[in-house]
């Protein structure tokens, strides 16, 4: 029996001794950070922290909000620490006197102004190839400058605004699925969808001068305006990239409005200070401030795609500025162009 009880004793030894040496790194931390997108945060914001541990003393903290460090759960939401949109935070607990524990988490933030419902008037309509499955779309001087996706079908064309004739087009390889274009220093950078390669055609004969490869950041094209000395595309994604001409990113933004992040960016245009996009499969353009990502209002087309939805193919994507605050608008496959007067 003595040493049965001897055995016993070393086994409960044992036991409590590998309860102790629990691993340190392995503490308990509970957190509000999956829940921080149910609150909508907005700039202007305080951002609200909470974490606590049951089974460490916390002996200090910092906190690293995208490339700013920060000692206290105090931190206002502005544009010195954060950005509109996806925001990456790494919370780093010192505890029991020698320990470190990083957690990291992502968060949304949001505008803090609602975007402003506008209204469109129809001015004039004119006829529209429904033939052209719109991906970009270019008005100057009288003139349509469009390409026309699908496999086996995308071509670049030409035409009179009122015509259906084309006095210029392209026909591009069957294996190319022609997305938006944009007009840089007397060229047009058109791009492809998932074929990741973009195409530059002189902008008065439509010749084609050279191909050039996606960037890595860039993994498909969808549409495209330039601003500046700068191509802004968007990839079906929310985010918006810059690149210069030779196609190196410069920054990117995220489109963002007052809950609701913007995904599905198609078809681009820059106008007035501002970037006008129409969301795919949606019958809305959206105003969008080129700096900041901020959608600063929105227009709702229905109207207009409920008359030209021959098919589930046949959505709202075009947008060409002609002067002040009139532009003309179509979509993939209709038979219509819309003159229309959009006011903010």
């Amino acid at each position: 029996m003595k040493v049965l009880s001897q055995k016993i004793l070393f086994l409960l030894v044992i036991t409590l001794g590998v309860i102790g040496c629990k691993n340190p790194e392995n503490i308990s931390v509970s957190t509000n950070f999956d829940r921080l997108d149910d609150k909508k945060l907005h700039m202007g914001d305080k951002l609200p922290l909470e974490f606590s541990s049951e089974d460490a003393t916390i002996d200090s903290f910092t906190i690293r909000l995208n490339d700013k460090i920060y000692n206290t759960k105090e931190i206002v939401l502005d544009s010195a620490n954060i950005r509109l949109g996806s925001n990456y935070m790494v919370l780093t607990l010192n505890y029991n006197g020698k320990y470190k524990k990083d957690i990291d988490a992502t968060f949304t933030v949001y505008s803090k102004n609602k975007e402003k419902e506008i209204s469109y008037k129809i001015i004039q309509e004119y006829p529209h190839n429904p033939e052209l499955f719109t991906q970009g779309f270019i008005y100057n001087n009288g003139v349509i400058t469009e390409s026309s996706g699908q496999y086996g079908k995308s071509q670049l064309v030409r035409y009179p605004l009122g015509s259906t004739s084309y006095t210029q087009s392209v026909k591009m390889d069957p294996k190319i699925f022609a997305e938006g274009f944009a007009i840089l220093n007397k060229k047009i950078y058109l791009l492809s969808w998932r074929e990741r390669i973009g195409f530059i055609y002189d902008v008065s004969d439509l010749k084609q001068e050279k191909e050039f490869a996606y960037p890595e950041t860039l993994t498909e094209g969808w549409g495209a305006a330039s601003i500046g000395n700068e191509i802004v595309v968007s990839d079906g994604s929310a985010e918006l990239k810059f690149f210069d001409e030779n196609f190196t990113l410069k920054k990117k933004i995220e489109v963002v409005g007052y809950d609701h992040v913007y995904y599905s960016i198609n078809e681009l245009e820059y106008a007035n200070g501002y970037i006008y996009a129409n969301v795919f499969e949606h019958p809305i353009i959206l105003v969008i401030d080129p700096k900041t990502g901020v959608v600063i209002a929105k227009a709702d087309f229905s109207d207009l795609v409920n008359k030209n939805k021959t098919n589930e193919e046949a959505v709202l994507n075009g947008i060409a500025h002609m002067e002040g605050d009139t532009f003309l608008i179509t979509g993939k496959l209709w038979s219509k162009i819309y003159k229309v007067e959009l006011k903010f």
